[in-house]
């Protein structure tokens, strides 16, 4: 399984190439990444047909997603393929699931090369290679919505992504496409490790497919379960692999499943309560997976933390792995990558709702900063360490020291991301509902407004009210925090007109919007005051003088104002997202915690069936959002998952009843 937590952060090395008429060629093993005769021919006769693809499209892929994984994704050719032949063969409203795994992912330009000898796969190798994930370890989900397919980027070693995969205890895989190099060159995906780790994942019947026909591999799958024949290979290739599985075996779980959902399932219908950004992610992540979403609103939408005027897609990379460093930095990713998606597609406007650019961030820890200028050269298109005058010439302002420039991201107006996500045809707001509270009935989730009354019901519930959330008997337990933070409007000015790029230190400051700068934020916990005060104003000044210090902001002359907001943390600074579980019976099944920390339960989570919660998202919410929508939503419906499992574990709300139990202090 994946947990490179305390191991030195550092991207993947992307593999050095030759080429050899514009094929490329691994410098290390001398293995070709196509066929020299026909790449596209190959991939077509041992993926697609070995596979009996379209045939078997036709009688799935609508109740649910048809999974195709592949070992070896490389240039993302036989991805290219399959996504072209499904949109010709795709069933009605059907949708495809594509899971690529890499453990030396290929730059940018190093795909396009390879793939620009095929013209014909220009309109969907074009949109995949726009979105190429950084060589960062995990997952990077990419959605193509007008084609109905999800696709998976899985950076990392085949054997550890799969078993950690295989971890959820759960079947998604149809097809398998086994294309890492030949196994005489490259042993790392040819092991059984992945064999079983496939086997664990198949869904009976799952079929597979390889250009090899070693006699190790074949044994390999064998011993897992599958059951394989020789085919005519391709071209000059003698023999070629292929297979199925009939009713794979299940394994114990490796770990205890105090983290996932024993009873997923995709209702017809959901509730959402709270229209901020955590509330519209869910309701836009549960719409986009062909669910009817009701969302109500205490008040209007994005009026609590959400209603500052500009936000910053926001990370903070270490020297170390954790899983707070792992889920900002994967966070961060998905969300820019999520956010360009929007602003192309029309629903945002340039310089009113967003500003790309990335963002600078301050930073005069130099242990940290030595070890991250040697391994960003990595990924190039995410990050680079800037020294001051480097930073002056970019920002047209001299800053107090260096720092780290995220490439990726900007600022947005998080009203209008709050309004184009609820904007989804399958998703109803419902504004003005007060205070809900939610109770069971029959089966359903139902609202009730604050005089008792019912407005709404559902079988499955999303709470999103950030702190509100503990509001909720169910959730009173959630060790969250309310923080207040004042913003200040700073009215653009000539000091700052070449300011292109957000800047952040203790505070923020986007380029300007509308003619003035939202400069922020104070920071004070347990405060419910809305009141503006100019003390919290003068800290903000403060802030940004320190962080510019020729920078000269002088108070207009009715005073600074600004904008008051609360946001939630929970006590470990990480988003909470996913299934509530049933407290009691939770403390009960996993009481063996308390005397043996480390020994696996082999028991499923008791959780309060249909209800789940996405708070804790802090002052990172455009970040963290969309990422922790994603991962509730895949525990709701069952799909295949968007982080690792460790980093699940990190942000599953019943991290806390499982530490209490392990301090022999039951919540």
């Amino acid at each position: 399984m994946l947990n490179p937590t305390q191991t030195p952060w550092t991207p993947l090395s992307s593999p050095a190439l030759d080429w050899r008429d514009d094929v490329p060629v691994a410098q290390d093993s001398g293995d070709i990444y196509f066929s020299t005769e026909d790449g596209l021919a190959e991939s077509d006769y041992v993926f697609i047909e070995g596979n009996d693809l379209p045939a078997r499209w036709s009688s799935s892929g609508v109740e649910r997603s048809f999974v195709i994984a592949e070992v070896g994704f490389g240039t993302g050719l036989n991805a290219c393929l399959t996504i072209a032949r499904w949109l010709k063969d795709r069933p009605e409203g059907g949708t495809l699931h594509y899971i690529g795994v890499e453990h030396a992912p290929l730059q940018q330009q190093d795909v396009e090369r390879a793939l620009a000898r095929w013209p014909e796969l220009l309109p969907v190798a074009s949109a995949l290679q726009s979105r190429w994930p950084d060589p960062i370890p995990g997952c990077h989900r990419r959605h193509f919505a007008q084609w109905g397919v999800t696709l998976d980027f899985w950076w990392g070693d085949a054997a550890c992504v799969l078993e950690d995969l295989a971890s959820h205890g759960r079947r998604w895989v149809d097809a398998w496409y086994l294309d890492g190099f030949a196994p005489a060159r490259e042993a790392g995906p040819w092991q059984q490790a992945v064999y079983t780790a496939m086997a664990a994942l198949s869904l009976p019947g799952a079929t597979f497919s390889t250009f090899t026909a070693a006699g190790d591999v074949r044994r390999g799958l064998e011993a897992a379960g599958f059951s394989v024949s020789k085919r005519a290979g391709f071209g000059s290739k003698r023999d070629a692999l292929c297979g199925f599985i009939g009713n794979p075996t299940q394994a114990s779980p490796p770990i205890t499943p105090w983290d996932l959902n024993p009873t997923p399932r995709k209702p017809a219908h959901a509730m959402v309560i709270g229209a901020g950004l955590a509330g519209a992610h869910a309701a836009h992540a549960l719409a986009t997976r062909g669910i009817a979403v009701t969302v109500l609103e205490a008040a209007t939408h994005a009026s609590g933390g959400s209603s500052n005027l500009q936000g910053v897609t926001y990370t903070r990379l270490s020297h170390q792995h954790n899983p707070l460093t792992d889920f900002s930095v994967s966070a961060f990713a998905y969300a820019a990558d999520h956010y360009e998606v929007l602003a192309g597609s029309g629903a945002l406007e340039p310089g009113i709702d967003y500003g790309w650019g990335g963002y600078i961030q301050l930073d005069d820890e130099e242990d940290t900063l030595d070890h991250l200028s040697k391994v960003l050269p990595l990924a190039p298109d995410f990050a680079q360490v800037l020294d001051k005058q480097e930073i002056a010439a970019l920002i047209g302002a001299q800053p107090r020291c260096g720092g780290i420039h995220y490439l990726r991201g900007g600022w947005l107006n998080p009203q209008a991301v709050c309004r184009a996500l609820l904007a989804h045809p399958a998703i109803t707001l419902i504004e003005g509902a007060g205070a809900v509270q939610l109770t069971p009935s029959e089966g359903q989730w139902q609202a009730l407004d604050p005089s008792g009354k019912p407005i709404a019901e559902a079988p499955l519930a999303v709470l999103a009210t950030a702190y509100g959330v503990t509001m909720q008997t169910a959730l009173a337990w959630l060790p969250l925090t309310s923080i207040r933070g004042q913003t200040t409007h700073l009215p653009a000015t000539d000091q700052l007109s070449d300011l292109q790029v957000a800047l952040c230190d203790s505070g923020y400051l986007p380029p300007a919007r509308s003619g003035q700068h939202c400069m922020g934020a104070s920071f004070v916990p347990g405060d419910p005051g809305t009141d503006e005060r100019a003390a919290e104003h003068a800290h903000n000044v403060d802030m940004m003088h320190t962080a510019l210090p020729d920078l000269n902001l002088h108070s207009p002359e009715a005073g600074w104002r600004g904008h008051v907001a609360h946001r939630c943390n929970s006590n470990d600074y990480l988003p909470v997202a996913g299934v509530v579980p049933d407290l009691p019976a939770f403390n009960t099944q996993y009481d063996a915690l308390r005397h043996d920390r480390k020994r696996p339960i082999n028991a499923a989570c008791p959780v309060l069936p249909g209800l789940a919660v996405l708070t804790s998202l802090g002052s990172r919410g455009l970040s963290a959002a969309p990422l922790a929508a994603e991962v509730l939503a895949d525990q709701l419906c069952g799909g295949p998952p968007a982080v690792p499992r460790y980093l699940q574990r990190a942000i599953s709300p019943a991290r806390f009843a499982e530490r209490a139990l392990k301090r022999g202090e039951p919540l």
